[in-house]
């Protein structure tokens, strides 16, 4: 067997730009996927957590070209999370030592396949946070709404058979509205899992979930690569959310969920950004510009994750191109060719972040803005571009 077929890698939609915003790591053989083959079985919690960490550290092995600008979703249980966490973090670890960008990696916690309480899993959940991971709640609807609340993930999956019973089943509509509110509430995004047909894209732009994945959008491949991969425009104009919006469930009872009109965040447009240390020389920037070709900048980061400075595309290259730029700059730190990062928080409304990205100096009106989360780490990128086509719908 292939070795490159022991993984595949799942893009994950935002509905609102049309980009891959993320690949989930999907074991493609029944051997790999622990918490199937634990079911039902006489397997110790130590044994489970062994193996399923293995299997995690094994799957971003296999990414070694993945893009850095976009997040690696991996799969492991809540038990893994609470007994075997400190092996968690050799992946970052891994990733730190191939010398490249490292991608974001988010951590899709599944419910356990024996035991994790509650106050214990979250407790681990923020010490994983804290060494760089972001947290995502897979098949949440295991974990209980309180789960939720209490654990504040960055995302929050909403399982593919509720996906499937949305436009047809009230029960599924309310379902979903109830985890979206929740979601909401603990400033987490939800993402849509297992879409195949357009009117759940419809239903999901009435609820306000602009992230979805599936066989409609597109099928795992064998490369965490951005290259080839697209999103018809009509089906991602099915999911624009037009504001406050009433999903119906034809066929059922005709009862209808009301879905409260948030303001769009900046955050829903973002992307995740290309980031190195801001010890990095000139030299290690130029050559991740050139592993990430669609890359606008890249962001420079203390060991805390803070941003400190943001290195433009098009004016670093100039710098560095010109005449003697290489043998002046080179081995000079890469912040003397850079600027100080517009950064905003990733929660601001995405009309006051435009009028802010496109204030101040005439010749960075276009350069990326920097988001950060609430202890000031950086948690994204995002383009004035798509700040500018959100405010032309949302006024259409």
């Amino acid at each position: 067997m292939d070795v490159h077929e022991r993984f595949a890698f799942e893009p994950i939609f935002n509905l609102r730009t049309s980009r891959v915003v993320g690949f989930e790591v999907q074991p493609r053989h029944e051997r790999d996927r622990i918490g199937s083959r634990a079911a039902g079985t006489v397997w110790g919690t130590r044994q489970v957590v062994e193996l399923d960490a293995a299997v995690a550290l094994a799957s971003l092995a296999f990414a070694t070209d993945a893009d850095a600008s976009v997040p690696l979703h991996v799969d492991v249980l809540a038990d893994t999370v609470v007994a075997s966490r400190r092996r968690l973090r050799g992946m970052l670890d891994g990733l730190a030592e191939r010398g490249r960008a490292v991608p974001p990696v988010v951590l899709e916690v599944g419910p356990p396949a024996s035991a994790a309480p509650t106050a214990a899993l979250v407790d681990a959940l923020r010490e994983l946070r804290s060494w760089g991971f972001r947290i995502a709640l897979d098949a949440a609807g295991g974990f209980g709404l309180d789960v939720v609340a209490a654990a504040r993930p960055d995302l929050v999956k909403l399982d593919p058979h509720i996906v499937a019973g949305l436009g047809h089943s009230s029960l599924a509509s309310t379902v979903a509205h109830a985890l979206v509110e929740v979601a909401g509430a603990a400033a987490a995004r939800v993402v849509a899992t297992g879409v195949t047909e357009p009117g759940q894209l419809t239903a999901l732009g009435g609820l306000g979930v602009t992230l979805a994945q599936g066989p409609l959008l597109a099928t795992p491949r064998r490369r965490a690569s951005t290259s080839g991969v697209t999103l018809p425009v009509d089906l991602a104009l099915a999911g624009v959310v037009a504001g406050g919006a009433v999903d119906a469930s034809p066929g059922s009872d005709g009862a209808a969920v009301a879905t409260r009109h948030r303001p769009t965040a900046v955050r829903d447009l973002a992307q995740a950004a290309v980031t190195l240390p801001d010890t990095a020389t000139a030299d290690d920037a130029r050559r991740v510009f050139a592993d990430h070709p669609h890359a606008g900048g890249v962001v420079l980061v203390d060991p805390r994750r803070v941003p400190t400075c943001h290195l433009d595309r098009n004016r670093f290259m100039l710098a560095i191109s010109g005449p003697y730029g290489r043998a002046l700059y080179a081995a000079r730190p890469a912040a003397t060719l850079g600027d100080r990062p517009r950064v905003l928080d990733e929660h601001t409304p995405t009309g006051e972040a435009l009028r802010a990205g496109l204030s101040g100096d005439p010749a960075r009106s276009y350069d990326d803005v920097v988001l950060v989360a609430a202890d000031g780490t950086c948690t994204g990128v995002v383009r004035i571009a798509d700040m500018l086509r959100t405010a032309t719908v949302a006024a259409a």
